[in-house]
């Protein structure tokens, strides 16, 4: 077998080997796949409907703060994204993979959220799932 041949077999059985390691491991510990859908062992998954949503709109003195009481999100557009959609002007830049909250009510760039007064989540706000009860806070941050 020349050289070359060689190194072809070699790559073959190489990538045959990391496939079949990468597929045995999805079958074997299933446990070890991520969600973006769950955070943490919290029960924020897809729910069809949540209540009682609170949005509280923060603009850091760039005018009057907003609160909006009692939201009700169905069909299973249950995110903060879908709370802050229900009662503001929004203006966002889609990456494909996450959504970036760019202006709420005519006030633009540097907001943040939070939800219960956690801290800042560490998912975009299109994935963050909200339960009955929770309250959203952006935060406008100059």
């Amino acid at each position: 077998m020349n050289k070359k041949t060689k190194f072809i077999t070699i790559g073959i059985i190489a990538i045959f080997s990391f496939t079949s390691f990468l597929a045995l491991s999805f079958i074997l510990f299933p446990s070890l796949q991520g969600s973006i859908t769950q955070i943490s062992g919290d029960e924020r998954v897809k729910q069809p409907e949540v209540t009682n949503i609170t949005v509280i709109v923060d603009y850091s003195g760039v005018k009057d703060n907003e609160i909006y009481w009692n939201i009700t999100l169905t069909n299973y557009n249950t995110t903060a994204y879908h709370a802050i959609l229900k009662c503001c002007e929004v203006k966002v830049q889609d990456y494909g993979w996450a959504i970036y909250v760019k202006e709420i009510n005519g006030v633009s760039t540097g907001w943040t959220y939070t939800v219960n007064n956690d801290p800042l989540p560490n998912i975009p706000v299109d994935y963050f799932y909200l339960l009955d009860n929770d309250t959203v806070k952006w935060t406008h941050i100059r």
